[in-house]
């Protein structure tokens, strides 16, 4: 992390590549044979989009569009879950953001445009957002007015070198070729791409590979999965996020009701949860959701617990700056809000 004392460190003090203890050969859907690797390419994308396009329409039954990023505040309006972990997310992008010499920015899958407004909020940048929905960049352009390109990740519409950076954040996991996107990334990025990915355990993803699921993740991705950029003369280093030895912290700071998923934890355990979430919410604010974020930091890049990864892709000749641009805390995200958005009705 670069805060507190922890800023006398340097950049490249701060990305240390650590390499995990041997390889394997994840299960995708690029190399899925005889599946849905076969045919997900000529309706996978269509149906992705139709799907996300319903997603960035959803509203509460206020009218109010149901945020996918925690965008009108922690537990302040309706919002998708696992704000704490989006919250962890976004932090460590901004770190590594916080490193890169750059004045340009596009967000490919920016989703309603949250990324890329707060990074143009934090370091003054001129930034884009791209995404599969065009109500994705509807929203991005109402909520944040953010510039939003309607595109297929794996034909971008943009010179080469358009932008300084490329931030790609929890999208690849979804795409058909993750290769082809990635270099597709990188053809467009002047200086690099920032990336982050979940760590999804492989049966999940030859089970959402095998039901053809839209938008599901596709990819059981590790922190080698982005070794093949040094084949280009590219450099890649990463962070670990996200510690699974925090996923039941995270959800109790959250502290919002839960319906029982297929499977995961016996109906009984949600149910004793849901009693308690009022007292969660008095007893865990803001404050904890700053300390899981510090906690996260050290136990992920600290043990094999992660869940999530974050890259930065150099171009060659390209280096992270020696000391990082501004100093940035958990605050500066937690505090980047918007009024509700009302839907027009349908």
């Amino acid at each position: 992390m670069l805060s507190g004392c922890e800023l006398r460190l340097t950049c490249q003090e701060v990305w240390i590549y650590r390499p995990a203890r041997g390889k394997r050969s994840p299960v995708s859907a690029s190399t899925a044979r005889g599946s849905y690797a076969d045919t997900m390419s000529n309706n996978h994308t269509a149906e992705t989009q139709a799907w996300l396009d319903q997603r960035f329409t959803a509203a509460d039954a206020r009218g109010i569009y149901i945020a996918h990023q925690p965008i009108y505040g922690f537990r302040n309006g309706p919002c998708e879950p696992s704000q704490v972990e989006r919250y962890t997310i976004t932090y460590q992008i901004m770190q590594a953001l916080n490193c890169l010499p750059f004045t340009s920015l596009v967000d490919i899958g920016g989703a309603e445009g949250y990324k890329a407004a707060l990074a143009r909020e934090l370091f003054g940048v001129t930034t884009r957002s791209a995404d599969l929905s065009h109500e994705a960049c509807n929203r991005a352009r109402e909520l944040y007015d953010v510039q939003g390109d309607v595109i297929d990740i794996h034909a971008l519409p943009y010179p080469d070198r358009s932008f300084d950076v490329v931030l790609c954040s929890e999208t690849l996991e979804h795409v058909v070729d993750l290769r082809h996107a990635t270099k597709e990334l990188m053809r467009v990025a002047k200086h690099a791409v920032v990336i982050t990915v979940p760590r999804e355990p492989e049966e999940v993803v030859r089970k959402n590979i095998a039901q053809r699921l839209p938008h599901a993740h596709i990819h059981a991705l590790d922190i080698h999965s982005f070794d093949f950029v040094q084949t280009q003369g590219w450099s890649s280093i990463s962070r670990r996020m996200n510690s699974r030895w925090l996923a039941v912290i995270r959800e109790i700071i959250e502290a919002q009701s839960r319906v029982g998923r297929e499977g995961k934890y016996p109906q009984f355990l949600y149910e004793v949860y849901n009693r308690a979430v009022p007292h969660f919410r008095r007893l865990f604010g803001p404050r904890s959701v700053q300390a899981s974020i510090k906690i996260d930091d050290w136990l992920a890049n600290g043990t094999d617990s992660y869940q999530g990864m974050c890259f930065i892709l150099l171009r060659p000749g390209v280096h992270l700056l020696e000391k990082p641009r501004r100093t940035i805390s958990a605050d500066d995200i937690l505090n980047f809000t918007v009024p509700y958005l009302q839907m027009a009705p349908k």
